[in-house]
C-alpha cells in the first residue's frame, strides 16, 4: 500500500490506527449492551433514566476494553503477517510501516493499561478482561494453542471474545455473579456468532492459500452463510422471547440482509450484512445513549480521513469488500 503523505504527524498517528478502532464499536456496543440491559424493556431512556447513568463509569469501561481490544487486535496481525500480505490487509505491519519491536511495546502498555484500569472496577470486570486478553491475545493468535488455526476452537474463542465484552458492561451494571447474565447475553451471544462466521468469508482464499484451517476453508461458502443465517433465527427468537428492545432494534432491520445473503450466496453481500448490521447495534445503542452517536461519527470519518491522507486508500466504507 502506498504512502501518499510524508507528514510525521500522519506517521505517528499509525501506531493509533494499527490497533484497528473502527472494530471496538462492535465491542463498546456488546458492553453497553450488557451495561444496559436493566432498561431492556425501553425502547429509549427518559431524560431522568439517562441521568441516571454513571458516564464517568462508561467512559472509564470504553478505555479499559479500548486497551485490551486493541493490544489484542495488535497482537493479532504481529501473528499474521504472511496471511495479511496474500490478503492484501492490514498493511501497517505487515509492510513494515510499524516495527515489530514497537508493536509488542504498544501491546505491553495497553495490556497494562487495561489491567491496572480493571482492578479498580471490581474483580468481576478484572477477570473478564484478564479473559479477554489471554483468550483473544495470547491463546488464539500463538502456539501451542493457536486457537484461530483449529476451526472450532477458533469460533468458541470468537464466542468469548462477544460474551466477555457482555459481561464487562453486565458486571458493571450488577457487581455480583448470577446466572441471569448467560440468559440476559443470548441475542447478543447468537447475533455475534453469526456475523463471526460472516467474518471467515472474505479471507477463505488467502487463508487455504497460506495453509489456515478456519470454518470456510474447511466447509466452503455455503455451509457458512446457512450456519450464519441460523444462528441470526436463534438471536431473533431469544430477542423475542427475553423482551430485549435493544435486541430487537438491532436484528430486525438486520433480516433483510441476511436473507439476501442468503439468496445470493455471495462474498459481498457477507461483507456489506457484517458492516450494517455492527451499524443497525451501534444505532440502537444510541437510542439510550445518544452520545455515542457523537463517538462513531468521530471515529468514522477520522479514520476516513487518515486512510484517505496517508495511504489514498477508501476505508471505512459500505461497499460489499473489506
Amino acid at each position: 500500500m502506498a504512502e501518499t503523505q510524508k507528514q510525521p504527524v500522519l506517521k505517528y498517528l499509525d501506531y493509533f490506527f494499527v490497533l484497528r478502532p473502527m472494530l471496538f464499536y462492535p465491542g463498546w456496543s456488546t458492553l453497553l449492551a450488557g451495561y444496559l440491559i436493566t432498561y431492556k424493556a425501553y425502547l429509549y431512556l427518559a431524560p431522568e433514566q439517562m441521568l441516571s447513568l454513571d458516564f464517568q463509569k462508561i467512559g472509564l469501561l470504553f478505555l479499559i476494553f479500548a486497551a485490551a481490544m486493541g493490544g489484542s487486535f495488535l497482537l493479532n496481525q504481529l501473528a499474521d503477517v504472511q496471511s495479511d500480505l496474500k490478503n492484501n490487509k492490514l498493511f501497517l505491519i505487515s509492510q513494515g510501516h510499524i516495527p515489530r519491536k514497537n508493536a509488542v511495546i504498544e501491546v505491553v502498555i495497553l495490556f497494562a493499561l487495561a489491567l491496572i484500569l480493571a482492578w479498580r472496577q471490581g474483580a468481576e470486570i478484572f477477570i473478564s478482561v484478564v479473559l479477554f486478553c489471554v483468550i483473544t491475545g495470547y491463546l488464539y493468535n500463538f502456539k501451542p494453542f493457536k486457537l484461530k488455526d483449529r476451526p472450532w476452537w477458533s469460533l468458541w474463542a470468537n464466542m468469548a471474545m462477544g460474551f466477555l465484552a457482555f459481561c464487562v458492561g453486565w458486571f458493571a451494571a450488577f457487581p455480583e455473579f448470577s446466572r441471569q447474565l448467560f440468559i440476559d447475553a443470548l441475542p447478543y451471544l447468537f447475533f455475534n456468532t453469526a456475523l463471526y462466521f460472516y467474518t471467515t468469508l472474505p479471507d477463505m482464499e488467502g487463508d487455504r492459500a497460506s495453509g489456515k484451517k478456519t470454518l470456510a476453508v474447511q466447509y466452503g461458502q455455503k455451509t457458512i452463510i446457512i450456519v450464519s443465517f441460523i444462528l441470526f433465527l436463534f438471536s431473533v427468537g431469544a430477542a423475542f422471547w427475553l423482551k430485549d428492545f435493544l435486541a430487537l432494534i438491532i436484528v430486525v432491520p438486520a433480516i433483510p440482509f441476511f436473507l439476501l445473503t442468503l439468496f445470493r450466496q455471495d462474498t459481498s453481500s457477507t461483507i456489506r450484512a457484517t458492516k450494517f448490521t455492527i451499524l443497525f447495534f451501534a444505532v440502537a445503542v444510541c437510542l439510550k445513549v445518544p452520545f455515542y452517536f457523537l463517538i462513531m461519527i468521530a471515529g468514522f470519518f477520522a479514520t476516513r480521513l487518515y486512510f484517505k491522507r496517508r495511504f489514498d486508500f477508501d476505508y471505512p466504507n459500505f461497499k460489499g469488500k473489506g
